[in-house]
């Protein structure tokens, strides 16, 4: 008699978890072989069984047809490991559907499996890469024999089998990402049926920086990846490259390298959009990550792992809260946002007109977790701090004790913090701002940095313009472009992309110049190439506040086809709009021979010699301005290193000419 808990294993193997493990012309002549009586059951003792299939011997266990064994020479699951499956599924006695049909809740497939079991099947470094992949994970899809949890990396959705393991999860991702990839699939499938994830990154915010140094060896191997990707990763873009560089980052020598590990990861993901020729795919976005993962593997390799700098290259900062004290904080808005993963939610920007530091506190959910969560809704009923909802504390000044706040500014929420409303209609003061935009630049340029030192993250500013000017709707770039005039008479544009979250942005614009606004703007400024992005999210000073994003309480739309006359009436004109002003002759000298970069390395090794002249000619205009070390590294700039040097010098050198978007 076969073993009952054998058979219900290989219920959990259906024919798409099948196809997945193989693929569907193997599950086909599996299939036939069975019909025509190839598939015979020689013994089963033990939770194993051992058949015959078509002549070849396999033996068979409750972990699937993946720990199977057959004599055959095919490599992976080969067509008799799926006909021993198909046998046995047919081999279900009532008894044992009647056990299977108990335990068909996707809810207990998901919970048989515990983090710390996952936590310890994908290790460390592939932890990390589960919780990055965890935010572009789709669309959970419950069954009676599996879960199936959809990437858009991948082909087919990856299936947590019923009364199967992490080891035993299916999927098509490649071997190096396979581990990464069901670990997220796993937290995402907990996500969407409401599983805690408490202690999904607790390993993370615990573990300490290390003082050993980096491996010399693998360092070695990740720039030679790096090098191989400068010469065959913006035109060919191989699969084998792409999954060498992910199986770097999840090794367990990036375990210290958590900052590489994700540039590794990123550059994957770029490459495969390449391949995909995907519209997504960025160029320049992808040298700007080879160059820097290219010089940061370098500086570790130099760096003493002793030095406090070291856990700031290697990306081994703690994520934890520094208590804050008893502060006074004034709310300057709020904004509702979306990723491109699916996360969701609403945040209040709150400045320390003490320090002049921007803090911020958020309501939001994770893709697919609680579907009923909307950010509108949480902003105007869901209390923080027992004090009330993000809408009272979003234009008002607070006193708050208790509170910690993290690097990234981002305040505490815990039941120990506590806010009192000291004003429920306050204004920041004005002496927190900016009416100098050439003086704002300088500020922004200090708190992006430079280079290694980057981070990349948004900044909140305040803005006094002396006067705003009629906004143009680019309808090429679905995009609004609003002129403030600072103090000095520079005008600069602000500007809002027409999309799902744009278009109630722009609505809310339109309706408060309308009422003839004029005050002080919250914007978000965001590095985009050499030049700063400038965003408005909230509108203050005159009247009631205007939250861009966020629609009124009681708020009746306006109908589509007003906002769209608006906009074609905001289509430029030559002679109301102002235009964009070109930057200097030097920074345009740095953005050609950065394009010209791209362009030798989109044409690859054998075309790219076609575009040796421009390169020396880049080089010697470098040179005519002043940036000496600048042009010897674009003049040298052939081939591997030297391409990713000079990427990396041309990126600093951008961030160095940091440019606001000015008109004239």
């Amino acid at each position: 008699m076969i073993d009952p808990a054998l058979i219900a294993a290989m219920q959990a193997f259906d024919d798409k978890a099948l196809a997945t493990l193989a693929n569907p012309g193997l599950l086909r002549r599996a299939q036939r072989d069975l019909a025509d009586g190839k598939v015979v059951l020689e013994a089963s003792e033990g939770g194993n069984a051992r058949l015959a299939v078509d002549g070849q011997a396999v033996e068979i266990g409750a972990a699937g047809p993946a720990k199977g064994r057959c004599d055959c020479s095919a490599a992976g699951v080969c067509r008799h490991l799926l006909g021993a499956v198909l046998l046995l599924r047919e081999s279900a006695v009532e008894e044992v559907e009647g056990e299977i049909a108990s335990v068909a809740d996707p809810l207990e497939i998901i919970a048989a499996i515990p983090l710390e079991e996952a936590r310890k099947f994908t290790g460390r470094p592939g932890w990390r890469a589960a919780l990055e992949l965890l935010e572009t994970a789709g669309e959970v899809e419950p069954g009676g024999t599996s879960v199936a949890v959809r990437f858009d990396e991948l082909d087919e959705p990856v299936l947590i089998l019923r009364g199967q393991g992490m080891a035993e999860i299916v999927s098509g991702a490649s071997k190096a990402q396979k581990k990464a990839y069901h670990a997220a699939a796993l937290l995402a499938a907990r996500r969407h049926f409401g599983l805690s994830l408490e202690s999904a990154d607790a390993e993370e915010q615990a573990a300490a920086p290390t003082t050993s140094a980096p491996d010399p060896q693998f360092l070695a191997r990740v720039q030679r990846a790096l090098v191989d990707c400068a010469a065959l990763g913006f035109n060919l873009a191989p699969l084998p490259l792409e999954e060498s560089l992910f199986a770097l980052s999840v090794s367990s020598r990036a375990d210290a390298l958590p900052r590489l590990a994700s540039l590794l990861r990123s550059i994957a993901a770029q490459m495969r959009l390449r391949r995909q020729r995907s519209f997504s795919f960025d160029a320049g976005l992808m040298l700007e990550l080879m160059a820097t993962a290219h010089a940061l593997s370098r500086a570790v390799a130099k760096a003493d792992p002793a030095d406090p700098h070291f856990a700031t290259l290697a990306g081994q900062v703690r994520r934890e809260y520094q208590p804050l004290g008893d502060v006074e904080l004034v709310g300057c808005g709020a904004e509702i946002w979306r990723t491109k993963g699916g996360a969701r939610g609403v945040t209040v920007h709150l400045l320390d007109e003490g320090s002049g530091r921007f803090h911020a506190i958020s309501l939001a959910r994770g893709a697919g977790q609680e579907p009923l969560f909307d950010p509108r809704n949480a902003f105007y009923q869901q209390a923080v701090w027992q004090a009330g909802p993000l809408a009272e504390l979003a234009h008002a000044r607070i006193a708050l004790t208790g509170a910690g706040v993290a690097a990234d500014g981002r305040l505490s929420a815990g039941q120990d913090v506590r806010a009192r409303l000291v004003d429920k209609a306050a204004l920041p003061s004005a002496a927190h701002g900016h009416a100098d935009w050439e003086a704002m630049r300088a500020a922004l340029a200090g708190g992006f940095a430079l280079g290694l030192a980057a981070t990349g993250q948004p900044q909140m500013v305040l803005l006094h313009p002396t006067d705003t000017a009629r906004p143009s709707f680019d309808e090429l770039a679905q995009r609004l472009i609003w002129p403030l005039r600072d103090a000095e008479g520079r005008w600069l544009a602000v500007m809002l992309d027409h999309d799902v979250r744009g278009s109630t942005a722009i609505e809310n614009l339109q309706m408060a110049l309308g009422r003839g606004w004029r005050g002080t703007v919250l914007a978000k400024a965001t590095l985009a190439g050499e030049s700063v992005e400038l965003a408005p999210v909230s509108l203050l000073g005159d009247g009631e506040p205007a939250d861009l994003t966020v629609p009124p309480q009681h708020w009746a739309r306006n109908k589509d086809r007003d906002l769209r006359s608006w906009l074609l009436r905001l289509r430029p004109d030559p002679g109301r709009n102002l235009q964009f002003i070109q930057p200097s002759a030097s920074s345009r000298a740095i953005a050609d021979a950065w394009r010209n970069l791209l362009d030798r390395l989109e044409a690859g090794p054998q075309l790219a010699s076609l575009l040796e002249g421009k390169r020396a000619a880049h080089a010697a205009r470098l040179g005519d301005y002043g940036m000496t070390r600048l042009a010897e590294l674009i003049s040298i700039a052939q081939d591997g290193e030297a391409l990713l040097a000079a990427g990396y010098a041309l990126l600093v050198a951008r961030q160095q000419r940091l440019g606001l978007s000015y008109l004239a």
